[in-house]
């Protein structure tokens, strides 16, 4: 009797409290189904297997149909090949007749040939030029490239110039506006030297002339008077160099300020003030 399942070998049932229940006849039930669904699983591949052989065999009839129409496609193209061999060696030979029979068509043949040479020499450096064209013309493509990014740039300039410009207006018009206010604070400030002078030497004159307490600068009183004209007495031979010292001073603060650069000229007032102060107390 052939067994049902030539490909697998008959499996002994496992063992096991399941098994050991069955019957024998049930156990043989189950390995005929398991035996069935394997021979279903073969026949399925049998036939896929079948079906890529069919197909295979398509390919390869295909194939050699392709094949066959190349062998014949070849051959007529070396048919033909050999048909112009023929033709060209023909011409040539013909073209050997004739320049064997004529010296003069042989000389032309050198001129020609001499010719092709310069007309091959031209050739290169007409590539070349071509070339190196092509080369600046690249380089000319890549710079029209970057235009927009140098345009882009050159607005971002003109608008960082449009800024400063604006800035350095405004910081102009401060400088003006604080060199005006320097230069009547000048002034202001040369007045009361003027008024300060003008009382130092009145005081010296009085106590100079009469140290009497009644006498010195009657409009400011007795005893002030008497005081005042004590307090500025030891000071009378100095009072003309103070002066100087103190004009020189303030016009020395007032060189340094307008000297200094545009972009420098964020000066404290109040510094300023306090410089001429010490300068006049001075």
């Amino acid at each position: 009797m052939m067994d049902p399942n030539p490909f697998i070998p008959d499996v002994p049932p496992p063992h096991g409290p399941f098994f050991d229940m069955l019957p024998p006849p049930e156990i043989m039930e189950q390995k005929l189904i398991i035996q069935h669904s394997e021979m279903q699983t073969l026949v399925h591949e049998n036939r896929r297997l079948a079906s890529s052989h069919v197909t295979l065999r398509e390919d390869l009839a295909t194939t050699q149909q392709e094949l066959q129409r190349m062998h014949t496609q070849i051959g007529l193209m070396k048919a033909e090949k050999e048909q112009k061999m023929n033709g060209f060696q023909d011409k040539i030979m013909k073209m050997e007749d004739d320049l064997s029979a004529s010296e003069g068509i042989k000389v032309e043949l050198q001129k020609a040939h001499a010719e092709a040479q310069d007309l091959l020499s031209v050739r290169e450096e007409l590539i070349s030029g071509v070339q190196r064209l092509t080369q600046d013309l690249r380089r000319v493509h890549a710079g029209i490239q970057q235009l927009p990014a140098l345009m882009s740039e050159l607005e971002g300039f003109k608008r960082e110039y449009h800024d400063c410009r604006i800035t350095y207006e405004h910081e102009r018009k401060l400088y003006s506006d604080h060199l005006e206010s320097l230069q009547v604070m000048e002034k202001n400030y040369l007045s009361m030297l003027r008024e300060v002078e003008k009382l130092r030497t009145v005081l010296a004159n009085s106590s100079s002339s009469d140290p009497r307490p009644g006498m010195v600068c009657g409009q400011y009183g007795t005893n002030a008077g008497y005081q005042e004209s004590e307090a500025y007495a030891p000071s009378a031979p100095s009072q003309g160099q103070n002066a100087y010292e103190d004009v020189y001073n303030v016009h020395q603060v007032f060189r340094m300020i307008w000297l200094q650069p545009r972009r420098e000229q964020h000066i404290d007032p109040a510094r300023s003030d306090r410089c001429l102060h010490s300068s006049i107390n001075r």
